[in-house]
């Protein structure tokens, strides 16, 4: 008998205010419900970001979206595929910042896991 997939989807959202004030970057954290993989990340920019907005995602001490620096986008949602392995429990993180001196910008990131129960 085949054994069952476990599937997660693990959403970060976050209204970043304009840079320079406090609340302009952030780290997101949960943990692993499960031991299995991150098969994809989801990253959505609102129109109007202008590649203001940094993203980068991680889980440990482990950066894997994108390997090295941060991604910025504009008007953009788009699906990056993955097999990053994760052990239960493990700390899932998203660090966003906001570039934009004048607008406040609200960044949405998905992960999808998937694991054996």
């Amino acid at each position: 008998m085949a054994e069952e997939v476990k599937i997660e989807q693990i959403p970060f959202s976050y209204t970043l205010t304009e840079a320079g004030t406090p609340t302009s970057g952030v780290r997101l954290s949960e943990h692993a419900p499960f031991a299995g993989h991150v098969t994809s990340v989801m990253i959505h920019w609102p129109p109007g970001s202008n590649a203001l907005v940094d993203v980068v995602v991680g889980h440990g001490v482990t950066q894997f979206c994108p390997r090295e620096g941060f991604l910025a986008l504009d008007d953009a949602t788009v699906f990056f595929p993955f097999n990053e392995r994760l052990d239960d429990q493990e700390e899932l993180w998203v660090e966003m910042r906001n570039g934009d001196a004048i607008n406040p910008h609200t960044i949405t990131v998905t992960l999808h896991l998937e694991g054996k129960r």
